[in-house]
């Protein structure tokens, strides 16, 4: 499970960093749509792991109040 979380934080550092400085080594429409992609990519998967942490730590705790 951790080595999916980073690779899954690589993936969005990645894609930051071709964004950002990408047009460099290629065209900048390429770069910035591979730089989203990725990010993109990394900030979904993350938060499908997230969800499925919450469900698995709301599926124990049913009777607690969290004061929401």
């Amino acid at each position: 499970m951790k080595i999916n979380r980073t690779v899954y934080l690589w993936l969005i550092l990645l894609g930051a960093v071709i964004g950002g400085i990408g047009h460099w080594v290629l065209k900048e429409e390429y770069a910035m749509m591979v730089g989203i992609v990725l990010l993109m990519f990394g900030l979904y998967k993350t938060t499908q792991l997230w969800s499925s942490d919450q469900e698995n730590e709301g599926g124990e705790n049913k009777g607690e109040d969290h004061g929401f």
